[in-house]
């Protein structure tokens, strides 16, 4: 590996650390080259025997101990890397005629300590557009949380639900029954997850103009002659055992309610499993595309819970927010990714706003709370593997 493909490499690995642990990693190369110029500094005094580093009132060679020298290169040492200035121990251009020595002059010294306080310079924006990268990163981080669990609500539970006019309490027994007729017309059923503002106790906490992307990944199986264009006829008449590699393929999903202008406590955001839902199986597409974009209600097990989830044809939801923080003014984004596990089928989100006077508290402790929707569907408590129609 080339040097400039390693520093690379460290660069990218060095982003990725913590704070502590990048703190770690700055004082141990702090100290590693401190101790390499103690070294070479020893290594150019020694060879010079020249009296170019004074220590408190006398010089270098006068001390004795080993652990008066490397004091005093360590002294020097980390001063010049550091550029905060000679303190008690100094590089010296001559030595005192008071002293009654000769006069030398110390270019080798004076050299490298002009290199190790060019490296000192060079360390120190180093690390300074490392921090500065990390904490522009964290500027750029939307604050924000993502529910875990994506719910659909369907069938009768779907319709009562839309329904915002009327209460639950106030439902006669005729009424719920009249809800079981209402199933001759099934609209589609509505895929939901939730975002919560983590700053939402605070004013400058709004994030304007915010906006959602959300693309669907799924696998599409590729044939032999894909994997394999040249191969000829004959080769294809050997038994030969080839593998079929799925190709990912990434999709638009088309989201209800995509923006928001001034997102503050919690944006709970839909998606209509319709004849567009890339979702959905190719063939129960087509049937609801045949019913007029109405749910398919032929036959009973079209709206259980069952059905849906035999029909959910998908790897991943990959949702990705971007949006304009009023505390920062900055551009902020997040993202999450959402697996066919994560779903949940007949269920519905618990609310979390609770107004307490004049103000809307939002309970963070239930941002994954659901329950059973609304009618008398049968839920699915946790998703199973998605299996083609039949």
């Amino acid at each position: 590996m080339s040097p400039m493909k390693l520093f690379k490499s460290m660069m990218y690995g060095v982003l990725d650390l913590g704070y502590f642990n990048l703190l770690i990693f700055f004082t141990v190369i702090f100290y590693t080259i401190t101790l390499l110029f103690c070294l070479l500094i020893y290594i150019v005094e020694s060879a010079s025997h020249n009296e170019c580093v004074r220590v408190g009132v006398g010089y270098l060679e006068d001390l004795t101990t080993g652990g008066q020298i490397f004091s005093g290169l360590f002294a020097i040492s980390w001063t010049t890397l550091s550029t905060v200035g000679y303190g008690n121990t100094w590089p010296a251009l001559s030595t005192d005629e008071e002293a009654e020595r000769e006069i030398v002059y110390c270019p080798g010294i004076n050299l490298l300590l002009m290199v190790e306080a060019f490296v000192g310079v060079c360390f120190a924006g180093t690390c300074g557009a490392i921090l500065f990268k990390k904490v522009v990163e964290i500027q750029s981080q939307a604050q924000v949380t993502f529910s875990e669990p994506v719910v659909i609500r369907f069938g009768s539970g779907l319709t009562m639900e839309e329904d915002k006019n009327v209460n639950e309490e106030d439902i006669s027994d005729d009424e719920d029954d009249q809800g079981e007729g209402r199933l001759s017309n099934v609209p589609c059923p509505c895929l939901e997850f939730r975002i919560v503002n983590l700053l939402h106790n605070y004013a400058a906490g709004v994030i304007t103009d915010a906006s959602l992307h959300c693309t669907v990944s799924v696998e599409e199986e590729l044939d032999v002659d894909d994997l394999d264009p040249s191969s000829s006829s004959s080769r294809k008449k050997e038994k030969v055992k080839r593998v079929q590699l799925p190709k990912k393929i990434f999709l638009d999903l088309g989201i209800v309610n995509d923006e928001h202008p001034h997102f503050k406590r919690v944006w709970t955001v839909f998606h209509i499993l319709n004849e567009n839902s890339p979702l959905l199986t190719t063939r129960l597409r087509n049937r609801i595309r045949n019913n007029h974009g109405l749910w398919p209600n032929q036959k009973k097990k079209h709206n259980e819970a069952q059905y849906i989830a035999n029909n959910l044809c998908f790897e991943e939801i990959i949702v990705s927010l971007n949006g304009i923080s009023r505390h920062t003014s900055c551009e902020v984004n997040a993202q999450k990714v959402y697996g066919a596990c994560d779903v949940v089928i007949g269920y519905k989100f618990v609310p979390i706003l609770e107004k307490e006077g004049d103000d809307v508290l939002v309970l963070m402790d239930s941002i994954n709370d659901v329950t059973e929707q609304n009618g008398n569907d049968k839920a699915l408590p946790l998703q199973i593997d998605p299996m083609p129609d039949e």
